[in-house]
């Protein structure tokens, strides 16, 4: 190594204070990160809209921004809201009886006997819970220091994090308003910043990065909200018990293959032998119908179209984004796999234009260096 190249003490100390600084504002913003990031993805997906409010509204920022923020909250917030609710009420309504059944004790019903591969171990746990009045509640009692504990640490675990959600949810739509308002000029800045340190490269990886987000949001939320009320008006309509429960739960489960259609397939084989027959071959064959349709061709043509990956590589990004990150991912895994794609079309692209020219007769002498036919 020459001494030209080697750092001074100056660079050295400057280098550490840069990191101190970014380690120092990490810590501090960590709270926050996941309502900035969620924001930030909110504003880039919904821009387009924001620029047509911007627009109707004379070119004022203030007043666009709030009218924007609204309207997302309005589309985002209010389906979350009565998700929750009715979820909220088929629990309810689960739990209700159970208290019923365990206080009067009921015969187990004779479909569950009939039930597929299951329907011995079914009718042997519905005997040894319900069968007889306070079965339920006395095996509780009987571990009552044990389940209280358990039920207790659950209800923290949830209340606490349902109200860290709730919290995440609203301070990323009060950061969006900042977003929206200020865009303009952290797009501006962002972008100084990006061609002083990454030069011509900037631009290849910025224009990707909008189309991706955006057709990750549209293929994998809004989506996903459509196939969840799909599904829960197709289960509340063959009269399947908490339809919307049972309905989110199979949009959820639509991200790992084969989970939903088994899921389909109990709800089917529950109603058949239940003495429901035809509503159970029609859950099974809609609800694969509509999975197979929003799943395996809406879903990714809406993000293949937007990012320009195969399929296998959305796939791979959805799960590797999710595992890696949590909910989050589902967006940011494949626009991380794009990013990845435009950085092997830029390395291809430099070793082409390093490697030299070799014209067609230097070819042929090569592949018959003697001039023999």
């Amino acid at each position: 190594m020459t001494v030209e190249s080697k750092l001074s003490g100056k660079q050295i100390v400057s280098i550490l204070f840069t990191c101190l600084i970014l380690a120092g504002a990490f810590a501090v913003l960590k709270p926050f990160l996941l309502a900035i990031i969620w924001a930030a993805i909110i504003a880039i997906a919904s821009w387009p809209l924001y620029l047509r409010i911007e627009g109707h509204c004379g070119g004022r920022r203030g007043i666009a921004s709030i009218l924007t923020t609204a309207l997302v909250c309005l589309l985002l917030v209010g389906p979350m809201v009565l998700l929750i609710v009715f979820v909220t009420q088929d629990i309810v309504a689960v739990a209700t009886y159970l208290m019923k059944v365990d206080s009067t004790g009921a015969p187990a019903p004779e479909w569950l006997a009939r039930t597929p591969w299951f329907g011995d171990v079914l009718l042997e746990r519905w005997n040894l819970y319900l069968a007889e009045p306070n079965q339920l509640s006395a095996i509780i009692r009987s571990t009552v220091s044990t389940k209280v504990d358990i039920l207790r640490t659950a209800a923290q675990f949830f209340l606490i994090g349902l109200t860290g959600r709730i919290a995440t949810l609203f301070f990323a739509l009060w950061v969006l308003y900042f977003f929206y308002r200020d865009g303009p000029t952290l797009i501006e800045r962002i972008g100084t910043i990006g061609n002083r340190w990454l030069g011509s490269r900037w631009s290849e990886y910025v224009i990707h990065v909008p189309n991706a987000l955006r057709a990750a949001v549209n293929g994998l939320v809004i989506v996903g909200f459509a196939e969840a009320i799909i599904l829960s008006s197709l289960l509340s309509l063959c009269g399947v018990p908490s339809a919307v429960l049972l309905g989110t739960t199979l949009a959820i489960l639509a991200f790992v293959p084969g989970a939903a259609p088994l899921l389909l397939a109990v709800i089917g084989v529950g109603l058949g032998v239940s003495g429901s027959t035809v509503l159970g071959v029609l859950v099974f064959a809609v609800g694969m119908l509509v999975v197979m349709v929003v799943d395996y061709t809406v879903r990714p043509v809406l993000i293949k179209g937007g990012t320009s990956l195969p399929f296998l590589a959305v796939l791979f990004g959805i799960f590797g984004g999710v595992i890696a990150m949590g909910v989050v991912g589902l967006v940011i895994g494949p626009v991380i796999l794009v990013l990845l794609m435009v950085f092997f079309r830029e390395a291809l692209s430099n070793e082409a234009e390093a490697m030299p020219e070799i014209a067609p007769e230097s070819l042929a002498r090569e592949a018959n260096p003697h001039g023999t036919v």
